[in-house]
């Protein structure tokens, strides 16, 4: 076999590893970041306390939007909550809430969550960027 055609076959099997044109890193890491929610560390000292109530406490539901749960990486599920308000959001929170797109238990479902740590994680969820 001659070398001009060992090199040609080792080019073309260069090229045909490389990834696809379609992959473009920023919307694999776009991507990511919806899968993974977390990634995202809040210089805000309230809301990294909010974050990590969220995460041991909300993230179940609100990772995967179990039983109607708006999910934390989807702007479009947040857009009619958030016009509720902040109170309105922390009322249903702290005290539950049943409707139309879905239902909310009452502090998540974590009786022992106090008001302030229930507020930490709704502020979070609300600045998180989407």
């Amino acid at each position: 076999m001659s070398h001009a055609l060992v090199l040609t076959l080792a080019l073309l099997t260069l090229v045909s590893c490389k990834s696809s044109p379609t992959e473009d890193p920023q919307e694999a890491s776009k991507a990511e970041q919806e899968e993974h929610p977390d990634t995202w560390t809040p210089t805000d000292p309230i809301l990294r306390a909010g974050q990590t109530i969220y995460q041991n406490e909300c993230a179940l539901c609100h990772d995967e939007g179990e039983e109607g749960a708006p999910r934390l990486s989807k702007k479009s599920q947040w857009t009619k909550r958030n016009a509720k308000g902040l109170d309105t959001l922390i009322d249903h929170a702290i005290n539950g809430f049943d409707g139309r797109d879905g239902e909310m238990p009452a502090r998540g479902g974590t009786e022992t969550l106090t008001d302030e740590e229930v507020i930490n994680a709704v502020k979070y969820m609300l600045a998180f960027p989407r």
